[in-house]
C-alpha cells in the first residue's frame, strides 16, 4: 500500500520524530531518518549559530531526508528562515501561536517557493483548518495528552477523527503513540502518518540528561500534570516540587499576578532537567503515554517497534 507522506518526503516509512527542544538534536534525527523515518530537529529556540551547526551535523549523519522546526512567534524566526533555506533543509515543521497565525502564509509561502515540505502543527480543528488554508503539506495534530506546550485540550483520539473530517490535506497524529498499537490506531482514525516525541525521549541517542530519562523510565499512568494553563502557556510534565508550586501559585494568586509569577519560576526549567539533570526543580516534559515508555533503547529499535504497526496496517 501506497503513502502519500512517505512519497513526498522520500522516507520508507510514515513516522516523524517529533522536534523537543534539548532533546532532537542532529544526532536523534539522523538515527531517526537512517532507520527509515523522518528525523526533525528541535531547534526553534537555538541561536543561529547552534541552528547552522545542527543542520550541517545531520547532514554529515545521514544521506536521508531530515527536518527542523521553526516557531514564527519567536525573535529569530526569520533568520532561522534564511539559514533553513541556505542549507537546503528539505522538511520544515513550522508552527506559531495563535495571535501570530496571520504571517503563516508568508512563512510557507516563502518555504515552498523554494521546494521545502512544510508541515503545520495544529492543536484544534479551527488551528488545523488556518494551517491548511496558509498551504501546508500536511498538518500535524497535537492532542492535550501530548507532553510540553499544551494548545488545545482535546484528547489525541479525540481530535484526530474531527480534524481529518476537517480538512482535505494528509492529517499526522503528533501525540499518544508509544507502540505499534498507538501507530495502527492513528491509522485506523484517519491518520495517514504519526509524529512521536516522547518515545524518543528515551532513545540512547536522545541527548538529554540521564536523570531525565531515568524519571521518565520510573514513572507511571497518571504522573504527568499540566501547569500554567491559566497563565496562556500550558506545559504537561511529570509532577515534581516546580509543578506543585505552580499549581500553588494559580490557586492562591490572582490570575494576572499568577501568570506573571508562573512565567518567571518557568524560565530556563526545561533546560534545568534537559541539561543539568536536576529533575526536582526543572521540567521534566512528557506525555500522558509514559507509564508505556520503561526502557532507554537505541532509537533504531523504537523504530523498529513503531513499523510493525504500520506494517500491520499497510498489508
Amino acid at each position: 500500500m501506497g503513502n502519500i507522506i512517505c512519497d513526498k518526503l522520500g522516507i520508507r516509512y510514515p513516522i516523524l520524530q517529533g522536534p523537543m527542544a534539548w532533546a532532537s538534536d542532529s544526532r536523534l534525527a539522523a538515527a531517526v531518518s537512517n532507520a527509515g523515518g523522518l528525523g526533525i530537529m528541535g531547534l526553534g529556540f537555538c541561536p543561529p549559530a547552534v541552528v547552522e551547526a545542527e543542520i550541517r551535523a545531520a547532514r554529515a549523519l545521514t544521506a536521508a531526508p531530515f527536518g527542523m522546526n521553526i516557531i514564527t512567534c519567536l525573535p529569530d524566526a526569520d533568520k532561522l528562515m534564511a539559514i533553513a533555506l541556505r542549507e537546503r533543509v528539505p522538511v520544515i515543521e513550522i508552527e506559531t501561536f495563535p495571535d501570530f497565525f496571520h504571517t503563516l502564509p508568508l512563512y510557507v509561502e516563502a518555504l515552498k517557493r523554494h521546494g521545502v515540505i512544510v508541515i503545520g502543527k495544529a492543536s484544534t480543528v479551527s488551528e488545523a483548518k488556518i494551517y491548511e488554508e496558509a498551504g501546508v503539506d500536511f498538518v500535524a495534530v497535537k492532542g492535550c495528552d501530548g507532553g510540553g506546550h499544551i494548545f488545545g485540550f482535546t484528547g489525541t483520539f479525540s481530535l484526530i477523527p474531527q480534524v481529518v473530517d476537517a480538512v482535505s490535506i494528509p492529517v499526522i497524529n503528533s501525540s499518544g503513540v508509544a507502540d505499534r498499537r498507538g501507530v495502527a490506531a492513528s491509522f485506523m482514525l484517519g491518520a495517514l502518518g504519526v509524529e512521536v516525541g516522547s518515545a524518543f525521549l528515551v532513545a540512547q541517542e536522545c541527548p538529554i540528561h540521564a536523570n531525565y530519562k531515568t524519571a521518565i523510565v520510573a514513572a507511571s499512568e497518571g504522573d504527568t500534570v499540566l501547569t500554567g494553563v491559566d497563565a496562556g502557556d500550558g506545559v504537561r510534565g511529570i509532577r515534581n516540587p516546580l509543578t506543585d508550586e505552580m499549581h500553588r501559585i494559580e490557586r492562591e494568586l490572582p490570575p494576572e499576578e499568577a501568570s506573571v509569577r508562573i512565567r518567571e519560576i518557568g524560565r530556563g526549567v526545561l533546560r534545568k532537567a534537559a541539561v543539568e539533570g536536576d529533575t526536582v526543580n526543572g521540567s521534566v516534559v512528557v506525555g500522558q503515554n509514559l507509564g508505556l515508555l520503561k526502557t532507554i533503547a537505541p532509537a533504531d529499535a523504537i523504530m523498529r517497534e513503531l513499523i510493525a504497526g504500520y506494517q500491520k496496517i499497510a498489508a
